[in-house]
């Protein structure tokens, strides 16, 4: 009997990984194995480190991503990569497995990966933040009939991984896991860009709750992260922050505060106001923020104030809906349909809306409203709601 049961639980893990696999393999190959869109861009950066080049060389990373690519809905383009690698080193070192194969298999298991890392994120957060059965169908598909997860499989972006990363954080967090939390938070740093406020303020809160083995642990994952890439090419740190003026040139076409501010109010100056007024209007509204609700505020805040995001990244706004959702439970006749109403109005309505309105317009400046009022709302459902039942 025991030999039976044991064996019960290796078989639903192989059933799971061929069925993402088979997804994987489905989604690739209808995008063509990513060979024109972001994929492609994390690929060949793992790809020059197993070949002992330098991503951030633009001379290489040209030849190696430039040209015309085939893309399945606009025929041949070119790649979505920019003149450099665009991420911090220690990405394409963790990524460096995928290098070693041939692309179609790279983009096969990546996708695998990536959907099998964002539906263990959307379950990891819906635990964390204690949703009701009733809420979870609707959850769901928030999640998986979004915006930015669509783009997702479209486009082979990392954000899959980096939900996956943020529900095992939020689940360390909320069962006391903290080795598991400390390495999840650490891990962000995949894309450190899209959580420029979620790690220091995380890791800043843990410190001060004492929670040491949170702290060690992500600063020694965070040390060796550091380590590897340094040991490979000791300058790497200096060639990406050199890449801050040519991020700061596309500014103005992305869906942040500075894209925003540079698009409709005319100077990218105007960002820093936006910044100001949306962090300040959360915190003024927050109320009893615990670790968790702090996770869910400074999400959608980090997506406001970054340099440098797309509304594909815009999936990691699932935390601060599972948040609104778990809460929903304790709120109480008329704010509870009014929560519902503006949670699928921000989660769903607004950004396929917007999407449409960014083909017309030639960027997507104006869908920095998602995480903005997304972050408010949030930290309305602090004040207008407990924290504990």
């Amino acid at each position: 009997m025991s030999l039976a049961l044991a064996r019960r639980p290796a078989a639903s893990i192989i059933a799971i990984a061929a069925l993402l696999l088979v997804v994987g393999l489905v989604a690739a190959r209808a995008n063509l194995w990513y060979d024109a869109t972001d994929f492609s861009c994390l690929y060949h950066a793992a790809r020059s480190v197993a070949l002992g080049r330098d991503p951030y060389d633009p001379v290489w990373w040209v030849g190696a991503t430039g040209g015309l690519h085939a893309n399945p809905w606009l025929g041949m383009v070119e790649s979505s990569c920019f003149a450099q690698y665009a991420y911090p080193l220690w990405t394409a070192v963790l990524m460096l497995p995928l290098g070693l194969l041939p692309i179609e298999a790279a983009a096969t298991l990546w996708m695998a990966v990536s959907i099998g890392a964002a539906t263990f994120g959307a379950w990891a957060l819906w635990r964390a933040y204690g949703g009701a059965r009733r809420h979870a169908a609707l959850f769901v598909a928030l999640v998986f009939m979004s915006q930015p997860f669509w783009v997702l499989l479209i486009s082979g972006q990392v954000t899959g991984v980096m939900l996956g990363l943020l529900g095992a954080l939020a689940l360390g967090l909320a069962r006391s896991r903290e080795g598991s939390a400390g390495s999840a938070l650490a891990l962000l740093a995949l894309k450190p860009q899209i959580v420029v406020l979620t790690l220091p303020a995380m890791l800043v809160r843990a410190a001060a709750e004492r929670r040491t083995r949170l702290v060690v642990t992500a600063i020694g994952v965070g040390a060796v992260m550091l380590a590897l890439p340094l040991l490979i090419r000791p300058a790497w740190p200096l060639e990406w922050l050199g890449q801050a003026g040519q991020r700061a040139k596309i500014a103005s076409l992305l869906p942040t505060a500075w894209g925003f501010s540079a698009d409709v109010l005319g100077s990218v100056a105007w960002g820093a106001a936006i910044c100001v007024v949306v962090v300040g209007a959360s915190a003024f509204l927050a109320k009893r923020v615990d670790a968790l609700s702090l996770l869910a505020l400074t999400v959608p805040l980090s997506l406001v104030v970054t340099l440098h995001a797309w509304s594909y990244d815009f999936l990691l706004l699932a935390a601060p809906w599972a948040f609104v959702l778990g809460r929903l439970a304790r709120a109480r006749g008329a704010a509870s349909v009014a929560l519902v109403a503006c949670l699928v109005a921000v989660a769903s309505l607004l950004p396929w809306l917007l999407y449409a309105v960014a083909f017309a317009r030639g960027n997507e400046t104006l869908s920095m409203v998602i995480p903005a009022t997304t972050a408010v709302l949030a930290a309305a459902v602090t004040r207008m709601t407990p924290s504990k039942t």
